[in-house]
């Protein structure tokens, strides 16, 4: 897979190898922008009643849930 072929097939922009090296900036706060939604999507799918923080066994608990627990 050629190096942009990743991005594209998600929807991103990709940078022409032709394009002013001076602009660098702009480009790589594009790519933060582009993980920062990434990480507001994922947060957002976080079901908070399947999280469970206890030190003991929570049991018979449905799929899909995030058990927290310390020794």
């Amino acid at each position: 897979m050629a190096n942009g072929d990743a991005a594209v097939s998600k929807g991103m922009a990709v940078v022409p190898g032709t394009d002013d090296i001076r602009k660098a900036n702009d480009e790589i706060n594009k790519t933060r922008d582009y993980i920062a939604a990434d990480r507001d999507a994922i947060a957002l799918k976080l079901d908070a009643s399947k999280v469970k923080i206890q030190q003991s066994d929570p049991g018979n608990v449905p799929d899909g849930t995030l058990w927290i627990s310390w020794v």
